[in-house]
Formats: C-alpha cells, structure tokens, sequence
C-alpha cells in the first residue's frame, strides 16, 4: 500500500454525522503550509453543457490567505448548504496551494487531496476486510457509519455507532443487524416470506454488500484519521485519508 499524492476522495456530506465539514477543510489545510488560495465558486443559471470545469462559474470570493485567523474568519461566516449525495453542486469552496487542489467542498461533497488505497483480500467479506485494515492503525474511540441506501430508504439509511475496541462485530450485530428486519429488504437473501428465525452478522454482511452501489461505510478516529469503504467513491478499495502525520512511513 503507498500513499498517493495525486489521488483525491470524495466524502458524501450525509456521510458526517454533524456535517462538520468546516472541521476537514481546517484538517487538510493544516497539513500545508501557508499561503493558500481560496476560491467560492457559484454555478450559473445557464451553464454551457460542454464545459465539465469551473471556468464559467461565477467567482464570489478569491483571495490569498497567510495564516489560520484568515482562514477562521472566512468559515465563520461561509454557508454551504447541504443537500442529498450525489445531486448537482449549486456553490463550491476551492483551496489550492500553487495551483494544487487540497480540499474542495460543494453541496454534497467534501473532496480531499491525498488518499492511500488498498485492495481487498481474496479471503473474508468486504467488512472484514475493511477492519482488519483501518484498526490496527486506528486511535480508539472510533466513529463508524453505515449507510445501506442500496435497500434501505433514504431518510434512515444511515446509522452510527462508536467503537472502543477492536470488536466491530458486537458493536455491527447490536446497532445495525436488526436492519434485516426493514421492510424494504423485500428481495434477494432475506424476502419477507423467507427470514430465518435467528440472523446473523453473516446474513446482515451478505444483504448490505459494500460493493453495492449507495452501500458505504466509514470510519474516523480520535486523530481524524478516516477510513472508506464503497462502490462509488472508493471504486471497491479500502480508503486512507484524513490526519496522517506519518504518511511517508505509514504508507509503505
């Protein structure tokens, strides 16, 4: 597994519990030193179909910023709405540093240069995995969410849980297994008609695949250390991103 500089992740906004997204732009910029660039960008009405960038956006706000007061006052006052994963961005916040992209955040995204992946192992399900991956390295406790929109509807659909140990088992089985029993899991291995008596965390791991498009989970430590799992975002790896101070050595 090696760190890849020029690789960027997107993290779905609903995909934060407190939409802190503030708190990730304020998380890769420390990572850079200053001076930064920062553009506030806004879609207009009647945007050219064949341009696919942001050269004819409306520009709101451009300027140089030298220290984190600057950066401070400007997100104080900054709005970005937040809207359902996946739907068209109306505004979006761009920080560069000479010309390199390190963080952009629009209306459903936040967007962070600089993402390690890693590949499934042939063995074991895609949760497992995931964990044998992100905890070893993890500062506990750890923030889990799921999202299940591939079956679940979108209004609750997506749940979180802490772990405060390596046993992401238990903390799956006692917050997300009786998932199965949502009416909305009509088809496939558990159908209304067909439920066993006793589900387990096996039957839950099959129903709610993560290679299933809308399927994600996601981890953060205590040192915002972040961690993805998906089929969109993440194209089927396990995803490293966030606050790693150690990145020339973690990553080899």
């Amino acid at each position: 597994m090696t760190f890849r500089r020029n690789d960027w992740i997107d993290v779905f906004r609903e995909l934060l519990p407190r939409d802190d997204w503030q708190d990730l732009v304020r998380l890769q910029v420390s990572q850079y030193s200053y001076p930064v660039e920062v553009k506030f960008l806004e879609r207009p009405l009647k945007q050219n179909p064949h341009i696919d960038d942001f050269s004819d956006w409306t520009v709101r706000s451009h300027m140089i910023m030298t220290d984190d007061s600057q950066l401070e006052r400007f997100l104080e006052h900054l709005v970005i709405e937040q809207q359902e994963m996946a739907t068209k961005a109306e505004v979006t916040l761009i920080i560069q540093k000479q010309g390199q992209g390190i963080v952009r955040v629009t209306n459903d995204c936040v967007s962070m240069y600089g993402v390690a992946y890693e590949e499934l192992d042939n063995a074991g399900t895609e949760y497992e995995n995931f964990f044998d991956a992100i905890l070893p390295h993890a500062t506990f406790p750890v923030e889990v969410v799921f999202c299940g929109r591939d079956v679940l509807e979108n209004d609750d659909s997506i749940h979180v849980m802490t772990l405060h140990d390596s046993n992401w088992q238990a903390v799956l089985e006692e917050h997300v297994l009786h998932l199965l029993n949502r009416k909305e899991v009509t088809s496939g291995l558990f159908s209304k008609d067909a439920r066993p008596a006793r589900q387990t965390l096996e039957d839950f791991m099959s129903e709610f695949s993560l290679l299933m498009p809308y399927n994600f989970i996601v981890t953060r430590d205590a040192t915002n250390r972040f961690g993805m799992h998906d089929h969109f975002c993440t194209n089927g790896k396990i995803a490293h991103f966030g606050k790693m101070d150690d990145r020339k050595t973690f990553f080899n």
